[in-house]
């Protein structure tokens, strides 16, 4: 429904102030400035590759300002050319060296003058820019008000090109969103603001016999029907194939294979007597992967359900086919989604009752599917036609379903707790219109976090609320609007902090950053009891909270939150990995390799232990999908947990996980260019510069068999190429005793021919040598060195910890900062914890 939002847009209309992209600086005294000199050495070693010609990696230094504190880019710019030339990565190995006494003046003069530089500079940048809640935020903030989840799949993303998803630049609002916001905003007050349709508790058994036996019966009858229709065609001559209910002579003998094809696992799944009180669950068949499914269920707002699952295994049963997987299929929203998996343990002669917890969300009408674990995309087909090859009913059955039960829960007529928040008890001597802006009022200042909406403002809204009145609506429901522009406002949108000549966070305002760096939430009564009493800036009072928060159950959105766009794990949903060469490597498995990632960081909280433990582990936390694709035993149940490893596991660390390993493929090969910049970026905080433009293809080697270590150095033939990949591909080389998918290898494997049957294998080669010069042999021997260089992992944690917890980028100015971050982790053993603690104690963070 379109609305017409003129008085909405007038209480939204807000002046932004917006900060020059890049503002000179005021100015001083002092300048920062690199002595004229040396622009000799620029001419005589850099400017064959970045002259204003040239320009190699995007770098001009011919025109470059010897002006460092010019502004933010200039000295940005000047920071890169002190690393490149102190870490004797410039100039290349393969151009003529910068003799010593011209490089230790240079580097003297330069380190003088940055310093100079960001003391000047430093008043100019570090501004947190005010941005709008981020999705995540939004629903978490919507909910903590209201009770009810929002749906947020309608509103902006929040993909940035780049940094993280809290960064306010990234998160700008425009006037035409406002109807997102208020469809969002009536929709969730719609269902907090009205009570729950009373309703008894119940439970519903589902029989899968009574579907799939009648099913399959029909469909095998069907099939019988047009095998001997085909046959009598193909058997005769001069009738036409319409007669026999064909279009021509190909569709007959097209169908006849598919006869072919079907009816012999139609009559296996008939003929076995444990389908007449129960079912087999097929991998693939005519209709698709057969499953037990609920009835479609209104989610209210918001409903947690049971589903009680009698079932058992096929003796003998490939282990991957031993798990149930739960799927939800939102017809409201048109999506399906995997929620969990549970192994098998019983059999056929003696079934186990598994239970499994699902929640129906706010708003929504879906289904509930059960069914055994499926591969990504076409690869259940496909793994089916192979077994085809050796046996005709195809993937042998793994399970067997004698019934699905659902507990639904019983309602009692009652409004979510946090709605009562809102429609409180209304006292005996209050009128209507007192009590609904008292409503207002209140629901308002708690939406706004740490403003008071003004009396005008309130008296807007009130208007609203009496015209529906006027209109015949109840006041739930001519509260509807009002409270849903509140919603919908730059008051609630935004992450105001009040202006003025204090540089200083409020309490109040200090309260609802930290809150939202770690939970993406407002803050809880207890944090805005110490704000409002003026000791949550307490040094100590304030690292009590911080502890608290960590703790706190909710602390999981910010290491999903964080560690999601942190560590790149979008890529892992990047690719399809084919059932053909990674069958093990399917939904289950993952997102229970995504999900490693996620505890290993809660595990690392909890347990307070140092960052080196993501470099180099003797442990890895893994759950029962997850152990057994790394082969280890004794692990049961969904619940992820820390197991021992042995001296000889390649595991332990981000750079023995399978999210991590999957990430650098492209789901068919190893890619040792991602691997080496993914550990660059991520783990030795050098991360490699972007490729140049019209870089030759991999591909023009079409028609060749190379393993990935040769097609990478026929790659570094390439001059323009060189540079960066003797710099990438030595890392990547090294992690290439791990598949596409991240399991060990000896040999790399490589599919050729029209249809990838033929195999050709390489030897693996994973020995080379850094940029820096420093050796490793072999896989073992790389993560030892990449473990030794904590240092660098920690600072450019500490970088992101920075741009993820003030929503802005990193900057030139930040450099001294996060030196101070360093310095205080150190301090710990490099205590994860202690670089969050070091954070929010800083002056930047408690600053606007």
């Amino acid at each position: 429904m379109q609305l017409n939002n003129q008085s909405v847009l007038g209480l939204f209309a807000l002046a932004l102030c917006c900060q020059p992209a890049f503002a000179e600086t005021p100015s001083v005294d002092v300048r920062a400035v690199m002595p004229e000199k040396h622009h000799a050495v620029f001419r005589k070693y850099c400017l064959d590759c970045h002259s204003s010609d040239t320009k190699e990696g995007g770098v001009d230094l011919e025109t470059i300002s010897f002006q460092i504190s010019r502004n933010i880019p200039t000295a940005e710019l000047w920071a890169k050319i002190l690393n490149a030339i102190n870490s004797g990565e410039m100039p290349p190995e393969d151009a003529e060296p910068i003799s010593n006494a011209e490089k230790l003046t240079f580097l003297e003069d330069l380190s003088t003058q940055m310093v100079v530089a960001r003391r000047i500079l430093s008043d100019s940048d570090g501004v947190i820019t005010m941005r709008r809640l981020n999705r995540r935020e939004y629903q978490n903030t919507v909910e903590a008000l209201l009770g009810v989840r929002p749906n947020v799949s309608s509103l902006p993303d929040d993909q940035a090109s780049a940094g993280f998803d809290t960064a306010g630049a990234s998160l700008f609002f425009s006037s035409d969103q406002l109807e997102q916001y208020l469809a969002v905003a009536r929709d969730t007050l719609n269902l907090a603001l009205h009570p729950e349709e009373p309703r008894k508790g119940r439970t519903e058994r589902i029989e899968p016999e009574e579907k799939y036996t009648q099913l399959y019966s029909e469909l095998l009858a069907e099939l019988h029907d047009t095998e001997k229709r085909a046959e009598a065609y193909l058997a005769q001559q001069g009738k036409p194939a319409t007669e026999f209910g064909f279009l021509d002579e190909g569709q007959a003998r097209k169908q006849l294979r598919a006869t072919a094809t079907y009816m012999p696992q139609l009559v296996d799944y008939l003929g076995r007597p444990e389908t007449k009180h129960g079912a087999t669950l097929i991998s693939r068949i005519k209709t698709g992967v057969s499953k037990v499914q609920t009835r479609i269920v209104d989610g209210g707002p918001g409903m947690t359900l049971r589903l009680r699952v009698r079932a058992g295994a096929y003796a003998g049963v490939d282990p991957r086919y031993q798990y149930l997987e739960f799927t939800m299929r939102s017809w409201t929203g048109g999506y399906t989604t995997e929620i969990g998996w549970r192994k098998v343990k019983g059999t056929l002669e003696q079934p186990e009752i598994i239970e499994f917890d699902v929640f129906a969300p706010a708003g929504e009408r879906v289904q509930f599917y059960v069914h055994q674990r499926t591969h990504q995309g076409r690869g259940d087909k496909n793994l089916w036609a192979q077994h085809r090859e050796t046996n005709p009913i195809g993937t042998p059955p793994g399970l067997w379903v004698d019934w699905v039960e659902v507990d639904y829960p019983p309602q009692q007529g009652q409004w979510p707790e946090a709605a009562k928040l809102v429609l409180f008890d209304r006292p005996a001597d209050w009128s209507e219109d007192r009590y609904a802006r008292e409503v207002i009022t209140r629901f308002a200042t708690r939406a706004f976090r740490t403003e008071r909406p003004s009396s005008e403002y309130v008296d807007k809204l009130v208007a609203r609320y009496n015209a529906k009145r006027a209109e015949g609506l109840t006041l739930q429901d001519a509260l509807i609007e009002p409270l849903g522009i509140v919603l919908s406002s730059p008051g609630f949108l935004y992450m105001v902090e009040s202006s003025g000549g204090d540089e200083s966070l409020t309490e109040l305002e200090l309260a609802v950053r930290l809150s939202y760096f770690l939970w993406s939430a407002p803050p809880d009564d207890e944090l805005l009891s110490l704000a409002n009493e003026g000791r949550l800036s307490e040094p100590d009072v304030l690292r009590q909270q911080t502890s608290r928060l960590l703790e706190d159950s909710r602390s999981d959105r910010f290491v999903r939150g964080f560690v999601h766009q942190w560590l790149g794990l979008a890529r892992l949903g990047m690719f399809e990995f084919t059932a053909r060469d990674y069958p093990d490597f399917d939904n289950a498995a993952r997102e229970s390799a995504r999900e490693e990632v996620y505890q290993t960081i809660h595990t690392m909280l909890d347990e307070k232990l140092p960052l080196a433990t993501l470099l180099k582990s003797d442990f890895i936390v893994v759950n029962d999908v997850l152990a057994d694709y790394y082969g280890l035993s004794g692990v049961e149940g969904q619940a992820f947990r820390k197991v021992r490893l042995s001296a000889e596991s390649p595991r332990g660390g981000l750079l023995g996980t399978a999210a991590v390993l999957a990430m650098g493929s492209d789901g068919l090969r190893t890619s040792p260019v991602e691997r080496g910049a993914w550990v660059l970026r991520h783990l030795l905080h050098d991360p490699p510069p972007p490729a140049p433009p019209n870089v030759p293809q991999v591909s023009r080697f079409e028609g060749e068999v190379f393993s990935s270590r040769q097609l990478q150095l026929a790659h570094q033939q390439e001059p323009q190429c060189a540079q960066c990949h003797r710099k990438i591909d030595p890392i990547g080389f090294g992690l290439e005793n791990f598949d596409a998918a991240g399991l060990w290898r000896e040999r790399e494997l490589v599919r050729t021919g029209r249809r990838k049957k033929d195999v050709t294998t390489f030897a693996i080669e994973p020995g080379g040598q850094l940029a820096d010069g420093t050796r490793f042999t072999d896989y073992t021997s790389l993560r030892d060195v990449i473990a030794s260089r904590t240092d660098d992992f920690a600072r450019g944690l500490t970088e992101s910890l920075i741009e993820y917890g003030l929503g802005r980028p990193f900057g030139f100015t930040d450099q001294e900062f996060a030196d101070e971050i360093v310095k205080q982790a150190r301090e710990h053993d490099y205590e994860l914890s202690q670089f969050i603690h070091a954070l929010v104690q800083s002056k930047p963070f408690q600053s606007k």
